[in-house]
């Protein structure tokens, strides 16, 4: 007993450690985006699986992976269905028996799926067992921002104009750490930020300089990447942590504090923080007054491009890493041609170029089902609020950039949302069933006794 019980703890010990391994590593390797980091998240992914089906007893597999697995199944069929040469021949000048331009372009998407997959479905499995994941993965998550912070700091200290990879290309005088994108840091920036504070509201003490004292520490790491958030100049990634951080804070009410009072606080902390931004980083004003500018390219072009493509195409999209060609043969007149988009800088639309309207609109109504779900199990508020505050800022990132689709932005969400529904449904299944009056025996009639 003792030996099986020695053996579970360390096949769970091992998968658990897959899992954070990846949220640390992911940043680091570029964010996880090229083959060679993908296959190595995709190795630690098979290792955590393999470990716990070694565990003793049946690994347990709910509906909501089946149903997840069916998906990915499915839009791997129709990228598949997209390449095959069975289709009418496509005008000029894609005139080519398939509606996928790169007809090769499938077993990209498929290995990120499948990997995806195995990352929800393996932290599903180690969350039925160890209830408090999502407190384990917001640590982890606090981690890796720490790595990214010393890196960034470090490389504005010495002056290198790097990812620690290569020479950055664009960017420069920006805090990108090991990426190559100022987006992306900021994003992993917010979401460091959003895990100091659930792990902050995780005292329960009810007075706040008590609270203070137990948790105050992580307030003092969310101010940290606060301000490295600020050095990314990103306005997207400006604008969504403060989105996130105020529906979190919104949503874990205090009961000895008025909501009128609380919400005066929060405003002035805006105010504040606003401030304090524009007076540490006069760049990141500077490129929220250029919005104002006519003569930049704006990603309005860009997006009217996307439109025009969708237009051509809207029942069979152009087939997975098309977005490149049909920008540049749709390009409108003040879209820089000489760029290289690869994206729309929205994933929606991005979706609807690869895939087509009817099938996005399919992503989008089980998305919409499967966060109804999360959110309708999810009933402790901390968790709750996270949950919500996380899923708004990636939508706020998916409709204004690329970079959601990084494993080392997606891991953080794909994980907590299913640590979080697994905890939910392990507290649905300890509680007590209902007393069944119908089904117990009468109690006796003392009368009909004598």
């Amino acid at each position: 007993m003792d030996c099986n019980a020695d053996w579970l703890t360390l096949m769970l010990r091992l998968s658990q450690t897959c899992l954070m391994a990846q949220i640390i590593l992911a940043p680091l390797l570029l964010g996880g985006l090229r083959t060679w980091a993908l296959a190595i998240l995709a190795i630690l992914t098979g290792i955590g699986v393999l470990a716990i089906c070694l565990r003793p007893g049946p690994a347990q597999i709910g509906k909501h992976l089946l149903f997840l697995w069916i998906g990915i199944a499915a839009l791997i069929g129709w990228a598949i269905l997209q390449s095959l040469p069975i289709w009418p021949v496509q005008a000029y000048p894609f005139n080519a028996p398939h509606v996928a331009l790169a007809p090769h372009g499938w077993l990209n998407m498929a290995t990120y799926l499948i990997w995806l997959g195995g990352v929800a479905s393996l932290t599903a499995l180690v969350g039925r067992l160890n209830t408090h994941l999502n407190i384990t993965i917001a640590r982890t998550i606090v981690i890796t921002c720490a790595v990214q912070v010393a890196l960034a700091a470090g490389a504005d200290v010495m002056g290198w104009q790097t990812t620690f990879w290569f020479a950055k290309q664009a960017h420069l005088h920006d805090w990108t750490g090991s990426f190559a994108n100022r987006t992306a840091f900021g994003i992993l920036m917010a979401f460091g930020i959003l895990a100091c504070l659930f792990l902050y509201d995780q005292s329960r003490a009810l007075i706040s300089a008590k609270r203070l004292d137990q948790a105050g520490g992580w307030l003092a790491i969310a101010v940290l990447f606060a301000a490295a958030l600020v050095q990314s100049h990103s306005r997207l990634v400006f604008v969504m942590a403060l989105v996130g951080s105020v529906i979190f804070i919104i949503l874990t009410p205090r009961e000895n504090v008025q909501s009128t009072k609380r919400l005066i606080v929060i405003a002035l902390g805006i105010i504040a923080t606003i401030t304090i931004a524009i007076m540490a980083s006069p760049e990141l004003f500077d490129r929220f007054t250029d919005l104002a500018r006519s003569d930049l390219i704006q990603r309005d072009d860009l997006w009217i491009t996307a439109l025009q493509a969708i237009a051509e195409r809207p029942l069979t999209g152009w087939g997975t890493d098309s977005i490149g060609l049909v920008i540049a043969h749709f390009a409108t007149p003040d879209l820089n041609a000489d760029a290289h988009w690869f994206s729309s800088h929205n994933l929606w639309l991005d979706g609807a170029i690869m895939f087509g309207v009817p099938v996005m609109l399919i992503l989008a109504t089980a998305l919409t089902l499967a966060i109804k779900t999360v959110l309708t199990t999810c009933q402790q508020p901390d968790t709750r609020a996270l949950l919500i505050a996380l899923l708004a800022m990636a939508m706020l990132c998916s409709m204004g950039d690329w970079v959601m689709v990084m494993p080392a932005l997606i891991l953080p969400v794909v994980m907590q949302g299913m640590a979080s529904f697994e905890a939910a449904l392990a507290a649905l299944r300890a509680m007590p069933a209902p007393l069944d009056h119908a089904g117990q025996s009468p109690v006796p009639d003392p009368e009909a006794l004598r």
